[in-house]
C-alpha cells in the first residue's frame, strides 16, 4: 500500500543498502533524528529501524548519535547487544590521540603526567574515554579524557530539535516545547566542560558523605580541566554484570539507586539526568556498595521544584489514599505538570498516577521489572498523548531522570521495599522503619 509507513520504510532502507558508507550514516543519523510527532505506529516503525541502523554501525558511534545509542540500549524493548556494548564500551579513540588532549590540558604527555599510565582505555562512552592511572603518591586513578574535536561534532548533533527529542527519550521527546527543548539541549552541550562535572561529583560526594552503601569518587583537582576529569578510581563491577541469581545483590543495588536518585534532587536540589546503566560499579565484600559514576549532566533544581517534586511523593505516601491523591494532584499542578485540570478525571490520567505510585504504594516489596518499566512508559506516552500532562523547562530533566531510572532498576528486575526507601529518603519518621 503506498501510504502504508511500513512500504515507505522499506523503500528508504533498501536504498540505504545500495550506497555507500557515508551516505547509508547519514540515513542511520536521518532515521534518528526524525521528529518522533506522528502516528504512534509509525514511531515505532521508525524506532526499530534506527536501532538496526545504529547497530550496524556501532563501531563509528560518538558524540549525540552516541548518547541516542545508548538510551535506546538501556530504553528500548529490542535493542541488539552492539548497542547495549556502548553503555561504557564504545569505540575507543586511538592512544595518540588521546595523549595529545592530555598533553594539551595538562602541558605534559600522561607517562609524564602520571607515575603509570594504561593506554587501553578502561570504558569509553559518547563524548570521552577513561584510561586507569596512578599518580606519584600511588594512587590508582580513573582519568576522563574527552575525544578530540567532539565538541564541534555534538554542537552540530543538537542543532536538531529532532535529536534532540530523541535525547529527552520516548516518550517525553515528542511532548517537548520549544523552552524545554532548549533546556535540554544546554544541559547536553554543558556535558563537554570537565570542570562542571568535577564541581557536581564533589557535591554529590558531600550530599552521600558517610553513606554505608552510596559511594562517589574523589575529583584529583590538580589533574582536572575543561577536557580531562581525573578522579580516584572506584572498585566493582558493572550491574549488567551482576550474578544473576544474587536477587538479594540486586534489591539492595536498586534500593541505593532509588534512594541516590529521589534523594539527590528531593533533598540536595540537584540531579544527575542521565542514569545510564554504566554509569554504575558495584563493590561487594564485607559489605555492597553502589558507585555513582559519570556527573556531566548535572543540573540545579529551582527551590518550588524541589519542594513540588517532594510533595508529590508525599501525596503517594499518604497513609490516607484519599487525602494523598488529592495532594499528589496539587503538588503536580504546583510542579507545572498539569496541561489540562479536566484531564483529571479520564481513564488515562488514573492510568498514569496508578504506574507512577505502584513501586511506592505498599509496604510489600515491589518487583520492578521490565514489564514494570514497560508499563510507565506506556501510561506516560499515553497521558501525554491525551494532552493531560505538560513537561515544563523546570521540570523535563528531573522526569527524564526518573524515567531512566525505571528503565535501569527494569534491568535488574529486583523485589524490594521500595516505600520504605522512599519514606526514609524524604524523613517521614518513624514510618520509614515499618
Amino acid at each position: 500500500m503506498e501510504g502504508d509507513p511500513r512500504s515507505r520504510l522499506r523503500r528508504r532502507l533498501s536504498a540505504d543498502a545500495r550506497v555507500g558508507f557515508a551516505r547509508v550514516w547519514a540515513r542511520a543519523k536521518q532515521i534518528v533524528t526524525t521528529d518522533p510527532t506522528g502516528a504512534d505506529d509509525e514511531d515505532r516503525i521508525v524506532d526499530a529501524a534506527a536501532e538496526r541502523e545504529l547497530a550496524r554501525h556501532a563501531g563509528e558511534l560518538k558524540g549525540g548519535v552516541a548518547k541516542v545509542a545508548q538510551l535506546v540500549a538501556y530504553t528500548g524493548s529490542g535493542a541488539p547487544d552492539e548497542l547495549r556494548r556502548l553503555w561504557d564500551a564504545a569505540p575507543a579513540a586511538g592512544a595518540a590521540a588521546i595523549a595529545g588532549v592530555v598533553e594539551a590540558e595538562l602541558g605534559a604527555p600522561p607517562a609524564r603526567v602520571f607515575a603509570h599510565w594504561e593506554p587501553t582505555p578502561i570504558a569509553a562512552a559518547s563524548l570521552g574515554q577513561v584510561h586507569a592511572a596512578i599518580d606519584h603518591d600511588g594512587r590508582a586513578l580513573a582519568v576522563k579524557v574527552q575525544y578530540p574535536g567532539i565538541a564541534e561534532a555534538l554542537a552540530a548533533d543538537v542543532e536538531s530539535d529532532g535529536f534532540v527529542r530523541r535525547l529527552a527519550g520516548l516518550p517525553l521527546g515528542r511532548s517537548l516545547s520549544s523552552a524545554s527543548l532548549a533546556t535540554l539541549r544546554a544541559a547536553i552541550v554543558g556535558e563537554l566542560d570537565y570542570r562542571a562535572e568535577a564541581d557536581a561529583l564533589e557535591r554529590a560526594g558531600r550530599a552521600w558523605a558517610g553513606d554505608p552503601v552510596i559511594a562517589v569518587p574523589e575529583v584529583v583537582r590538580a589533574h582536572t580541566t575543561r577536557r580531562v576529569l581525573t578522579m580516584t578510581r572506584a572498585p566493582g563491577v558493572p550491574i549488567a554484570e551482576l550474578p544473576a541469581g544474587d536477587r538479594a545483590l540486586h534489591a539492595e543495588v536498586a534500593m541505593a539507586i532509588v534512594r541516590f536518585a529521589w534523594g539527590t534532587p528531593c533533598n540536595h536540589g540537584f540531579l544527575n539526568a542521565d542514569p545510564n546503566p554504566g554509569n554504575y560499579l558495584v563493590e561487594t565484600g564485607d559489605a555492597t556498595r553502589v558507585w555513582f559514576l559519570d556527573f556531566g549532566c548535572t543540573v540545579d533544581l529551582d527551590p518550588a521544584v524541589v519542594a513540588a517534586d517532594r510533595a508529590i511523593w508525599h501525596g503517594i505516601l499518604d497513609e490516607d489514599a484519599f487525602a494523598g491523591a488529592e495532594k499528589f494532584r496539587m503538588a503536580l499542578a504546583a510542579a507545572g505538570l498539569l496541561k489540562q485540570t479536566a484531564s483529571l478525571a479520564t481513564v488515562v490520567h488514573r492510568d498514569w498516577e496508578r504506574e507512577v505510585a505502584a513501586p511506592f504504594a505498599s509496604s510489600e516489596p515491589f518487583t520492578w521489572d521490565r514489564h514494570y518499566a514497560g508499563r510507565l512508559t506506556a501510561a506516560t506516552r499515553d497521558v501525554l498523548a491525551a494532552g493531560g500532562m505538560a513537561l515544563p523547562p523546570s521540570a523535563v530533566l528531573l522526569w527524564r531522570q526518573r524515567m531512566g531510572v525505571a528503565a535501569v532498576l527494569g534491568m535488574l528486575e529486583p523485589r524490594a521495599p521500595f516505600r520504605r526507601a522512599l519514606m526514609a529518603t524524604l524523613g517521614t519518621g518513624k514510618k520509614a522503619l515499618r
